[in-house]
């Protein structure tokens, strides 16, 4: 039983988790950020992907988000969040800038001059946060409703007793076909989700899935969502283990 949950832990550490902005990527994005904040259209220009070049007015729209940027020095960058569509060449990076008053959102997509070439701007897009928004949207226990940590208690309870069902399933003596009632055991019905942010939330039916608990969101600012399916199967297994004991399994034991 204890290696189901230290399984079930490791699978849950695993979805959470975020791979690294390559940093070629991320650099490329942090220089075209600089040279924009600092006006520096020579470097600007020479940033641009073709077809970004051929742009009308892009000086001047660059030039507006320049005006729009806090003033002072930046406290702290890093990259918050990026995503390649399969199978495409370009990458779009999102990057946090803080500043003394204000934070900054700034989404860069990114795309190679060639094979092997360096990466060139395809579109850049920087917006102001409401002050208190990237706090807000870190996971904390204080000040939740009671409806946070019921979800929460639920949604770590679904894959536990999806766990404990299918153990119970596998120490069954006698049971027939007992590999294809573990299966069940495990298998899910629907996705609860919930925005632990906003206190949203929601339910989709039509969704069949294996052991599905976990906490996910899009960047490493954004609000966290907490997803999980009910256990239909395991209360399928359980009826049948307490409730539906088969002479004929005992006799077969």
């Amino acid at each position: 039983m204890k290696t189901w949950f230290v399984l079930l832990a490791l699978m849950f550490v695993a979805g959470c988790a975020r791979t690294p902005l390559d940093p070629q990527a991320d650099r490329a994005a942090r220089d075209f950020y600089a040279a924009v904040h600092a006006g520096d259209w020579g470097r600007v220009e020479a940033s641009l992907s073709p077809a970004m070049a051929r742009t009308a007015n892009r000086r001047a729209a660059f030039e507006h988000v320049r005006r729009a940027l806090p003033p002072g020095p930046v406290r702290e960058a890093r990259a918050v969040g990026w995503s390649r569509p399969d199978g495409a060449d370009h990458i779009s990076t999102v990057h946090l800038y803080r500043f003394a008053d204000a934070d900054v959102v700034v989404n860069t997509a990114l795309a190679p001059s060639g094979p092997g070439g360096s990466l060139q701007v395809a579109s850049f897009l920087a917006n102001r946060l409401p002050k208190g928004v990237v706090e807000a949207n870190r996971f904390s226990l204080s000040g939740k409703t009671p409806q946070h940590y019921a979800f929460l208690a639920t949604a770590f309870l679904s894959p536990l007793v999806m766990v404990a069902v299918a153990a119970m399933a596998a120490m069954t003596r006698g049971l027939r076909f007992k590999i294809a009632w573990m299966a069940l055991a495990l298998v899910g019905v629907g996705s609860a989700w919930f925005n632990w942010t906003t206190g949203e939330g929601g339910f989709t039916a039509a969704q069949l899935s294996l052991v599905n608990m976990g906490f996910g969101r899009a960047t490493d600012i954004s609000p966290w969502i907490i997803r999980f399916s009910m256990p239909v199967g395991a209360l399928l297994v359980l009826a049948r283990l307490l409730f539906l004991p088969s002479r004929r399994d005992e006799a077969a034991a």
